[in-house]
């Protein structure tokens, strides 16, 4: 999944979205197939890519427009001598003609000359929108504001939009098994860590930072068999948390953290899901030589696009193919303090324990003692 599909939303219960957040609190970098970063020599073929095409505007937009201009409408004429003088006549030419406009914004001379380049609008026609990337990856480093209410934020197929109060996805269903969602999760966490350096605070215990950071270390890869793509939800309980080590400061005070842990469950809808064993598709086959389509009809189900592979049949799932964190904040916080026993409490137990002994090695003598008496009066 290359960058440059890698889009990244919020949304929550409160009605509060953010968009695109890959391009201001989020850092991203183009991974190879083998899950090295790109190196130098990527960096740099991009830079120069990036430096011609910035001669190429400068030189556009610092050229005068002749007075007899005829703007070219690359293909898009409907008759010979049809001019398309600015961006939106040569936009308007290509969407007349059913064309995609999306390279236009950043190649034509009228776009480039307003200065139009670099703000391609979200197109609400799938058709419209850039092929996906295939042959990379994209690694995601960053932080997100959130409010202290339940939402979720995602990576989802197609770029988020806002229409009529909704969120949506605008994508090609016919890309949809191109986009991978296999992920490898690194780190996640809830606010601030726990580990303070500044203030010279010992970490409490490896439990509970793993509570902290659960999903540190997760990595879900799909198969063809689904796909290659499909639905994972991470559903999260966030828990306030706050870690208090007892007069570690140098005024003597408690010196409080205040972070959050989180526990969660998760599940995965693939995009392809096989629902008829090899049997009963030998059965619907017999069937259909029988010539009894109703049986077959009902066998094989209404829902989803059918088509065999190998020994099993398949169908379409309706799912967005992402990755969903759906969280949930508790209205409790939880307070963990190291509690040490003072030497007082060791001795009283110590005292206990040997008076214990006593008492009943003094129990037993007595009754040993009493045996014997018995048994020498008899005599």
């Amino acid at each position: 999944l290359s960058c440059v599909d890698v889009h990244v939303d919020i949304m929550d219960v409160a009605g509060d979205s953010q968009l695109d957040l890959d391009k201001s609190f989020i850092t991203k970098t183009r991974l190879h197939l083998n899950g090295t970063a790109a190196g130098d020599e990527e960096r740099d073929s991009a830079n120069k890519h990036r430096k011609k095409q910035e001669d190429v505007v400068q030189h556009i937009q610092s050229k005068p427009v002749p007075e007899n201009y005829c703007g070219p409408c690359y293909g898009a004429q409907m008759k010979d001598d049809q001019c398309c003088n600015t961006c939106d006549a040569l936009l308007e030419a290509y969407n007349a003609k059913g064309w995609n406009s999306m390279d236009i914004w950043e190649t034509s001379e009228q776009c480039i000359r307003e200065g139009r380049n670099g703000q391609t609008p979200k197109q609400d026609d799938p058709n419209q929108r850039p092929k996906l990337t295939l042959g990379e990856g994209c690694n995601l480093v960053g932080h997100m504001a959130l409010n202290r209410v339940a939402g979720n934020f995602h990576i989802a197929m197609g770029e988020g939009i806002e229409r009529n109060g909704k969120h949506v996805h605008i994508f090609n269903p016919e890309e949809t098994q191109l986009f991978n969602a296999s992920h490898i999760i690194h780190h996640l966490s809830f606010g601030g860590h726990k580990k303070d350096e500044k203030a010279d605070v010992p970490e409490i215990s490896t439990t509970t930072r793993s509570e902290e950071t659960p999903l540190n270390g997760v990595s879900k890869i799909v198969e063809e068999r689904h796909g290659t793509t499909g639905l994972f939800q991470y559903f999260i309980k966030v828990v306030p948390t706050t870690y208090v080590t007892p007069k570690t400061s140098p005024s003597g005070e408690d010196i409080r953290h205040e972070t959050n842990g989180f526990f969660f469950t998760e599940r995965f809808r693939p995009l392809m899901i096989e629902h008829l064993e090899p049997r009963e598709v030998k059965a619907i086959k017999d069937h259909e030589e029988e010539g009894k389509n109703g049986q077959v009809a009902t066998a094989a189900g209404q829902s989803g696009k059918h088509s065999d592979h190998g020994h099993h049949n398949v169908k379409t799932n309706s799912v967005l193919p992402g990755i969903f964190f759906i969280y949930e904040i508790y209205p409790f916080c939880v307070e963990v303090r190291p509690n040490g026993v003072p030497l007082t409490h060791l001795l009283i137990r110590l005292m206990a324990t040997i008076g214990g002994v006593f008492t009943i090695v003094q129990f037993v003598d007595g009754l040993l003692d009493k045996a014997r008496k018995s048994s020498g009066s008899r005599r």
